[in-house]
């Protein structure tokens, strides 16, 4: 293998802007969680609502062309799911892991079992025309940084803005107050006026949109629908909120770091002769998730002292 290819100077920046568009679904999902686990409420079925995401927003793309009208259904029908998980974890106070988990085989199986019912069996599977990447004058010209930053798909754009505003939500807002007042201490919340219970509803519906937008920017890179489409991702991101010590601007950091040890396998998979070399290709497949892992299990031992909400996880039952 050539590793000029992969690592030489005429394909970093190719390299680095694969990274850019493969990161950002996980940054999206990752700032939503962010603010749910903020108010305490911990939303396992990310991965589930990012799949239900992609399946609409593909569905609706195919039979309007419309990109953004695909990440707005694919958004809409996340906060949907996120539903089941508030109805389960903040009306009925059911354990939040189970329902997590149990929403992402539903989210799963109900993403495969529409695309069925729509497309059928077909021997040639339905593609889509995503976005296309905006050429922003003299911004996209810049060397290096130009074609890196300033030549992404108008969704991507999209949705660091929504990061952003997630973070600005959460650290300089009075809601984002009643939000981490909500996860640390929800009692105290509770007796100067703040419902907690409307306040984790609030951030799981912010939560469950972001994931099915991010499912949705999945589906605008790649074009097309398949099980597993969004490839754990829904997970990565629950890691990277970790990473992101439940900051949303900390996740950038984090999904880029898994959006360049993945767009690093596929460039060096592409170059060693992908399935055809005598490396198991799912080695490569692995690199990413391996990473992130090892990523999260050294912040934990570098941050001794956790700094997640006191009351993640904990349900919350007012007095009457």
């Amino acid at each position: 293998m050539n590793w000029s290819d992969v690592l030489g100077a005429g394909a970093l920046v190719p390299l680095f802007t694969a990274a850019l568009r493969l990161a950002v679904p996980i940054v999206l999902a990752a700032a939503g969680a962010c603010l749910a686990e903020r108010s305490g409420l911990m939303n396992l079925g990310i991965e589930g609502q990012m799949m239900v995401g992609a399946i609409i927003a593909f569905v609706t793309v195919y039979y309007t062309g419309q990109p953004m009208l695909g990440a707005v259904t694919g958004a809409a029908a996340g906060l949907v799911i996120a539903a089941i998980v508030g109805y389960l974890t903040i009306t009925m106070a059911v354990d939040q892991i189970i329902t997590g988990i149990s929403v992402v085989i539903l989210g799963t199986g109900l993403a495969s079992f529409l695309y069925l019912q729509v497309f059928g069996m077909t021997g040639t599977p339905p593609r889509i025309q995503g976005t296309t990447p905006l050429d922003l004058p003299v911004l996209s010209d810049l060397p290096v940084l130009g074609p890196i930053v300033f030549s992404q798909s108008p969704l991507v754009y999209l949705a660091l803005a929504l990061v952003v505003a997630l973070w600005w939500v959460l650290t300089r807002t009075a809601f984002g107050l009643s939000i981490r007042a909500a996860g640390e201490s929800p009692e105290a919340a509770d007796s100067v006026g703040v419902s907690v219970p409307r306040t984790r509803w609030s951030t799981l519906l912010i939560s469950g949109a972001a994931a099915g937008m991010a499912g949705a920017l999945v589906i605008d890179s790649l074009g097309f629908f398949q099980d597993g489409i969004t490839g754990g991702r829904g997970w990565i991101a629950l890691g990277v909120v970790i990473l992101a010590r439940w900051n949303p601007l900390g996740a950038i950091a984090g999904g880029f770091m898994f959006g360049l040890v993945d767009a690093f396998q596929l460039r060096v998979q592409a170059a060693s002769g992908g399935q055809a070399t005598s490396v198991p290709y799912e080695l490569f497949q692995a690199m990413p998730y391996a990473v992130t892992l090892l990523a999260v299990i050294a912040t934990t031992v570098w941050f001794s002292r956790s700094n997640s909400p006191k009351a993640l996880g904990i349900p919350f039952v007012p007095a009457k």
